[in-house]
């Protein structure tokens, strides 16, 4: 009797490829753990980017002051633009909000407020930064006195950067 040769893997050779994988599996995760902490952080920061964008463009656009505030008592939690700035946190009239990812914390102390002619006062510093395996991203969003954000990463040294930058991620994460 002939019989046909047969196809297919053992089951030796099955767990042989899926050990290796395993193996691969988790020689890459840590830096893809940092490439999805990295990403959030982007994201973030884009946002936040917008969300200035809007705030100056309304001001400009009604002739009075719009702030980009704390949704609460943390900006954490989330943000706003809105007119009328000296309201303490969001209410009536919100034009725009975002809520971040938990994994990222937003730390400043100010309300950053554009003025009619879409000019930021006192050069506002937001810190944004993500616990990753091995040390915290961390990126510094400055907004100069003529209304432009500038993002560099690092901690934010409390001097208004130079507006000619592009904008820079790389370095963000350790």
């Amino acid at each position: 009797m002939v019989t046909a040769p047969q196809r297919g893997l053992s089951l030796v050779e099955l767990l042989t490829a899926l050990v290796i994988l395993s193996v691969l599996v988790s020689l890459a995760a840590p830096s893809f753990s940092r490439m999805l902490t990295e990403q959030r952080l982007r994201q973030t920061s884009n946002e936040l980017r917008i969300s200035m964008v809007t705030a100056r463009a309304e001001a400009i656009k009604r002739g009075e002051r719009v702030a980009v505030r704390p949704i609460a008592q943390s900006w954490s939690d989330g943000w706003c633009v809105e007119p009328h700035a000296d309201a303490g946190v969001c209410g009536d009239g919100v034009i725009q909000a975002f809520v971040p990812s938990s994994a990222i914390a937003v730390t400043t102390n100010d309300v950053i407020t554009f003025s009619a002619w879409g000019r930021a006062s006192d050069c506002p510093q937001l810190l944004l930064s993500a616990p990753t395996k091995g040390g915290v991203c961390q990126l510094c969003m400055s907004v100069s006195t003529d209304g432009r954000v500038v993002t560099n990463p690092g901690l934010c040294n409390g001097t208004c950067p130079d507006t000619n930058n592009d904008i820079a991620w790389a370095g963000a994460c350790p």
